[in-house]
């Protein structure tokens, strides 16, 4: 979801590979496009329509009804993190994710909120000042008397849990080698095991456990180990019988742990398309040489495009329907109302947000980070 860092050739693997000119490549930003349209696609023809309130519009005849682009960005949030948490002090590492991801959001929920009051159509939610307090919080996913300021907004939570867990496991480098494998297995076992023993079909589950298991994102923490699966496969630090299991296990996982209900099969493809990039990063093929400038743009603004799109995008095309604009007006429009507002949030928020925050942070002496 974050864009953590650039992209490196490293490991015992990259001696095999070609070498490019810079250190970031074209593949993860072609994962990152590949996920943010896969979730602009489910929340246009599916998702919006058919569980918005107020939106009261039919459907496109083409329907993508099969999610996994935010759990795709997740992922590669969680290899990212793995490949750049050893470069710094882990309290100066959490401190700059958290400098990437938290203003950007603060932002975007100021402004939904502000659009969802100022510019609804009849029938459209109108959030609360609690809601917009608890978003600002985090505490969406913990509290249910919070409601979503937007609904997309279920994955920082989870990105930020996941960063504080790497950072605290990080520590003075204690977890490494065989008790970091360790680690990853409980992480993806002790979910599985609290759902299995309290979140049974028909059951009740007790408050603690849904406050553990949804609140914390703990049933999203399967997202975060397999791109750290992935990263320490490709560093010859996890074999393939290894990270097969692994991955095994975090399919597993992802159909058991609703919501969002993934599609199962879509996530798989894009595991092995993870994969692939970690294996082999350079891809040098001319459909990527030739639209490459695209595709590196709109990675570098996928964050602001899936922060904004959805709630300000539903409300553009239900007033364009309601003027009587066809499925095949208002879809462009909230389209390109998404990465309209997602490069503005991109270059006015969160690239000057960054810069500033970790300006004064590398002022700070190394030691005191640690």
């Amino acid at each position: 979801m974050v864009d953590t860092q650039r992209v490196e050739t490293a490991g015992p693997r990259a001696a095999d590979r070609p070498r490019s000119r810079g250190t970031r490549h074209i593949s993860w930003d072609a994962i990152r496009v590949i996920g943010i349209l896969a979730v602009l696609a489910f929340h246009t023809t599916f998702l919006a329509p058919h569980t918005l309130p107020g939106f009261d519009l039919p459907p496109a005849p083409l329907q993508m009804d099969f999610p996994f682009g935010a759990s795709l960005l997740i992922v590669i949030s969680g290899y990212f993190a793995a490949m750049t948490i050893g470069r710094q002090p882990p309290l100066r590492w959490w401190l700059r994710r958290l400098a990437r991801l938290l203003p950007a959001f603060w932002v975007a929920v100021v402004v939904i909120f502000v659009v969802s009051i100022a510019l609804r159509p009849e029938g459209f939610y109108r959030p609360s000042y609690v809601d917009l307090a608890g978003n600002l919080g985090l505490l969406h996913t913990l509290l249910p008397a919070v409601e979503y300021i937007d609904r997309a907004h279920w994955t920082v939570p989870v990105q930020v849990c996941a960063f504080t867990a790497i950072a605290l496991l990080a520590w003075r480098g204690k977890v490494r080698g065989r008790a970091a494998t360790l680690v990853m297995w409980f992480v993806l076992l002790f979910p599985l095991a609290l759902r299995y023993l309290f979140m049974g079909p028909g059951d009740t589950p007790p408050t603690w456990v849904s406050m553990i298991m949804d609140g914390t994102g703990l049933n999203r923490a399967h997202l975060a180990i397999a791109g750290v699966a992935i990263y320490r496969w490709s560093q010859n630090r996890m074999t393939f019988p290894q990270l097969f299991c692994m991955l095994g296990v975090v399919l597993i996982a992802h159909d058991k742990h609703p919501p969002p209900g993934d599609s199962v099969l879509a996530f798989a493809v894009a595991l092995v398309l993870i994969c692939v990039a970690a294996y082999q990063p350079v891809w040098d093929s001319p459909v990527f040489t030739n639209l490459a400038r695209p595709i590196r743009w709109l990675a570098g603004i996928s964050y602001g495009v899936y922060l904004m799109h959805y709630v300000i995008g539903s409300i553009v095309a239900r007033h364009l329907a309601d003027l009587g604009v066809p499925w095949f007006g208002w879809i462009p429009a909230y389209l390109a109302t998404a990465v309209l507002l997602g490069w503005a949030l991109t270059r006015w928020v969160e690239q000057p947000a960054f810069r500033f925050l970790t300006s004064r942070l590398d002022a700070i002496p190394a030691r005191t980070g640690r």
